[in-house]
């Protein structure tokens, strides 16, 4: 699996992505994308729903999105440090 990070660079909106070693960020349902700044200070996970059966197949949602569709969140690494977000 490949994996990369972009760190949030003067609170341009970038992503967070990097991912603990050994974390498992999928579930039958989503896999865990990103990290994303919001305009209120607030970060939420981000998540590809990779269920091909489901309607939102493709879709970047939130976990509250994912339980709404009735699919599993999966894990979810720990929030990037306060000090990425300005």
């Amino acid at each position: 699996m490949h994996s990369f990070q972009r760190e949030l660079n003067n609170n341009q909106g970038e992503l967070f992505t990097k991912k603990p070693h050994g974390t498992a960020c999928q579930s039958k349902d989503a896999k865990f994308i990103a990290w994303q700044p919001m305009q209120s200070g607030e970060i939420v996970a981000l998540f590809n729903i990779t269920n091909r059966k489901h309607p939102s197949y493709g879709s970047t949602v939130t976990a509250d999105t994912l339980r709404n569709l009735h699919l599993q969140v999966p894990p979810t690494p720990p929030k990037p440090p306060s000090s990425f977000v300005a």
